[in-house]
């Protein structure tokens, strides 16, 4: 293990008590500790504030669990926020059902429409192609693949690097993208971890995991 997963992990690890700056300036210091925090603050993997008059470092998540600990105004927040979440998921369902329910009746009126036409090349050029079967395994392999290829010193690669490759190779959507990817993480938890941040990825219990390696 590096130096630099070595100060990833002690972060990590920290959980939501964070961890000392200072304690980690002793720790580590045959490196250039703050160009290395920096970095992560960039890539949104780390926050750094203060705990009374004391820099701590924390993992986002962390943080987050921290926060939602020691501060009722953030918990309210959240709490509020998740309502909210929840209310337009239901809504969001109950549209779906409609939009079902009128499909379904649009299906029914376009094949009685092709039943009554004589030209059979006419019927058969207005039949959808059927939707693209992607070999698991092939994805998977690809998957670990492009990881290896974009990954950075500690191994993160960001999850919308992987779809902007394979959603072009496979010709999927992002949703299909990430419906994939999650199975993939499900299905072997030993063999990959995901991380909180950036603007796309799985969602987890309401927070955007954005990041993955290989372990």
């Amino acid at each position: 293990m590096s130096l630099e997963e070595k100060i990833f992990d002690k972060i990590f690890s920290s959980g939501l008590s964070g961890v000392k700056k200072t304690d980690l300036t002793k720790e580590f210091s045959s490196v250039n500790l703050d160009n290395i925090l920096n970095t992560w603050i960039k890539q949104n993997k780390i926050i750094i504030t203060k705990k009374g008059s004391t820099n701590y470092c924390w993992h986002k998540e962390g943080y987050f669990q921290y926060l939602l600990d020691s501060d009722p105004k953030f918990k309210y927040t959240f709490e509020i926020l998740k309502e909210i979440q929840i209310s337009f998921q239901n809504l969001s369902t109950s549209f779906d059902k409609h939009v079902e329910k009128i499909e379904g009746k649009m299906i029914v009126i376009m094949d009685s429409i092709l039943a009554t036409t004589t030209n059979k090349n006419a019927f058969e050029n207005s039949i959808s192609n059927p939707q693209k079967v992607i070999n698991l395994q092939n994805f998977s392999e690809d998957f670990d693949l492009t990881i290896s290829k974009y990954s950075d010193s500690i191994g993160w690669v960001p999850l919308a690097t992987l779809r902007n490759d394979l959603s072009h190779k496979y010709e999927i959507s992002e949703k299909e993208f990430y419906d994939l990817a999650e199975q993939l993480v499900n299905e072997d938890r030993s063999k990959y971890e995901l991380s909180t941040g950036g603007n796309e990825g799985i969602m987890i219990r309401g927070l955007v995991y954005g990041y993955v390696r290989c372990l």
